[in-house]
């Protein structure tokens, strides 16, 4: 059972809405790896904060793994800048670096 914060419930609500920013390097990833905005946008309201990254100098972000609407498995990191939720960056996590897409190796 997925347990929802109240600033999760808040991500999804503006995604929802579509109320909310991609940021140019994102945009950038989400091209590079043949993912749409809706592809960004269904692994988020399907996903699960996996990691909170609260203590982050550029800001406070969380990294969501969900999938799109074909069952990719994808990462995305979002955070809120200048007032506006903002998709930071997008990817396919490696297989490399991720025990099925949501442990991180050490």
């Amino acid at each position: 059972m997925k347990i929802l914060n109240n600033k999760f419930l808040t991500y999804l609500r503006l995604v929802k809405q579509k109320d909310y920013l991609i940021s140019e390097h994102a945009d950038e990833e989400r091209t590079k790896d043949k993912l749409t905005v809706k592809d960004i946008e269904q692994a988020i309201i399907s996903g699960e904060v996996i990691e909170e990254r609260l203590n982050d100098p550029r800001g406070k972000s969380r990294l969501v793994a969900g999938k799109t609407q074909a069952g990719k498995l994808i990462h995305i990191v979002v955070g809120i800048r200048f007032g506006k939720l903002v998709v930071v960056t997008v990817y396919i996590p490696s297989k490399e670096g991720w025990i099925g897409g949501k442990i991180r190796k050490r």
